[in-house]
C-alpha cells in the first residue's frame, strides 16, 4: 500500500484540557517518507516514544525546549485515519481539547483531504506475541494484518460496570465507532487533579463528569461504552508515537497512557534494532 499525506493544510485551535490555554494546532502535508513530525517552539522533531516526559492523565512529549502536553488524541485521529506524513505544528504548549475526543481532528483532517504517495507503506509486522505487566494491569501485542485494538476496563470502584471494546482502526470504523468518544473523570478525583495542575480547561463541554452513582453529572453517553472505547481512541494515538503501518492486535486490561507507551517503546525498539 502506498503512503498517504495530506491535501492541503488544516487548522483546529481552542483551550487545552490540561493547561487551559488557548493554542492551535496545524497539520501539513509532508513528503513521502517524512513520518509525522512536530513543529513547536522552534524546534522541528520526528515523534518517537523515546521524546515522552510524562505519561500523567494524558501523553507529554519533549524536545529540547519543546514540551507538549496532550498529544494522544491529536495523534489519534492520523492512526485512524492512515496519515503517514504529517508535519503538524502547535502554536502553544498543548493541543486544543475540542468535545473532549479526536472527531474535531478527524472532521479536520478529512476537509484538508488525504491522498497517496510513491513511496511504499513502512509496514511494522510483529512476529511473535509480547506481554508486559503492570500490577493489575496488563498490555498484549499479538501478530496480526492491520490494527486491531481490544480494552477491557474495570472502573467498579467508580460505580462503573467492567466492560469491553473490541475495533479494527480502519478510517471507516475509526471515525464512526471511536473517534466521537471523548474523555472523562470522576467527580471523586477533581480535588487532586486540581492539585496536580491539571484538568483546567477541562469542563462539561470537553470531558464526561462521572458521578458517585457512575454515570454522567451531565448529559448522556454517546455510547453506552464510551469510557472504553476512549481507551481504544488513546492507545491508537499513544502508538502513533511509532513511525511506520502498525500490524499486530493490541490487547490491553485497565492500562492507562503509562503502560501504553512502554509497550510502545519496547516495540519501537524491536524494529530500530533491524
Amino acid at each position: 500500500m502506498k503512503q498517504t499525506t495530506l491535501i492541503k493544510p488544516a487548522a483546529v485551535e481552542g483551550p487545552g484540557l490540561h493547561k487551559g490555554k488557548k493554542t492551535t494546532v496545524i497539520f501539513n502535508p509532508a513528503p513521502g517518507g517524512s513520518g509525522i513530525s512536530v513543529k513547536n517552539s522552534g524546534f522541528t522533531y520526528k515523534l518517537s516514544p523515546a521524546l515522552v516526559l510524562d505519561t500523567k492523565r494524558g501523553t507529554t512529549i519533549r524536545y529540547k525546549g519543546s514540551i507538549v502536553h496532550t498529544v494522544e488524541h491529536m495523534l489519534s485521529a492520523l492512526q485512524g485515519l492512515r496519515v503517514d506524513n504529517c508535519l503538524i505544528e502547535i502554536i502553544g504548549n498543548e493541543p486544543p481539547a475540542a468535545d473532549g475526543s479526536s472527531f474535531s481532528y478527524v472532521m479536520a483532517l478529512k476537509r484538508a483531504g488525504i491522498c497517496e504517495q510513491k513511496k511504499e507503506k513502512t509496514e511494522m509486522i510483529l512476529k511473535e506475541p509480547l506481554m508486559l505487566a503492570d500490577e493489575d494491569k496488563y498490555i498484549a501485542v499479538i501478530p496480526w494484518k492491520g490494527l486491531k485494538i481490544s480494552y477491557f476496563s474495570d472502573f467498579s470502584k467508580y460505580g462503573v460496570k467492567p466492560a469491553d471494546y473490541s475495533a479494527d482502526i480502519t478510517p471507516s470504523i475509526y471515525e464512526k465507532e471511536v473517534s466521537k468518544a471523548r474523555t472523562f473523570g470522576f467527580k471523586s478525583e477533581i480535588g487532586w487533579l486540581i492539585k496536580a495542575g491539571l484538568i483546567k480547561g477541562a469542563s462539561l463541554k470537553n470531558a464526561i463528569l462521572i458521578g458517585e452513582d457512575g454515570a454522567p453529572v451531565s448529559g448522556t453517553l454517546r455510547y453506552h461504552d464510551e469510557l472504553t472505547r476512549h481507551k481504544v481512541l488513546d492507545i491508537a494515538g499513544d502508538f502513533k508515537l511509532i513511525q511506520g503501518s502498525l500490524n499486530m492486535h493490541i490487547i490491553a486490561v485497565k492500562t492507562g497512557h503509562k503502560q501504553n507507551i512502554e509497550m510502545a517503546k519496547i516495540i519501537n525498539k524491536l524494529f530500530d534494532n533491524k
